[in-house]
Parts: structure tokens; sequence; C-alpha cells
């Protein structure tokens, strides 16, 4: 998985711009690294999904911020209203099914072992 394979995903899954989408690319591709499993294929079509939904996501969370998503819209006696955060909620529902998909060739992470005294 490369930061160029992770940006070609999402511009075909998510019609984004390839070379804006590059640096969040590299950084989804560093913070997935150390989750992988050893062994696991890092060229598998699940984790560069996984990366492209990252990117979405965050890009998501960038224009919910700025508020680059039209909420409501009139033309004359006619308003339709959106809900705002539906891009958000979207996003964060494809990046749940991106890291489920992937999820075999991961790190399980929130298991843990302790001694416990009696």
């Amino acid at each position: 998985m490369t930061a160029g394979t992770v940006a070609a995903a999402f511009a075909e899954l998510y019609g984004g711009d390839e070379t804006k989408a590059l640096p969040l690319c590299r950084a989804a591709v560093k913070e997935l690294e150390p989750l992988i499993k050893p062994g696991a294929d890092c060229e598998d079509i699940r984790l560069i999904n996984l990366g492209a939904a990252l990117v979405n996501y965050r890009l998501t969370v960038r224009q919910s911020f700025a508020g680059d998503f039209v909420s409501s819209f009139r033309a004359g006696d006619v308003t339709v209203k959106g809900d705002s955060a539906a891009p958000l909620k979207a996003a964060k529902q494809e990046l749940s099914s991106a890291f489920a998909a992937a999820a075999p060739l991961l790190r399980d992470s929130s298991f843990m072992f302790a001694g416990v005294k009696v």
C-alpha cells in the first residue's frame, strides 16, 4: 500500500482529486501501517480501500468544519432543506465498513490480558 495506490482508490471510489488528496493519503498510509498484521499482503485491496475511506472521512470532516455543505436551498416559494451532517455520517459509516472488511488483515489491539489478585 502506497500513497499513490490509496490516492488512486480515493479518486475512483469517491470522485476526489488524487493530487489534492495525496498529503492525506501519505498520512493515512503511515497511520495504517502499524495496524497491519505481520505477513499480511500490504497490497490487498481491502487495505487500500481502507486508506481511501480514511482519506474520504478526513476530507469530509474538514469540509463540515469549513461549512462547505449546503443545508438548504430556496428558489422562489420552494425551500429544500437537507441534513448538513449527512455527508459526515455517510463517511463515518463507509470508514467503519472498510475497517470491518480489512479486519482479518489488521492487528487486534482491543484485547488485553492482565492478572487479577484475589
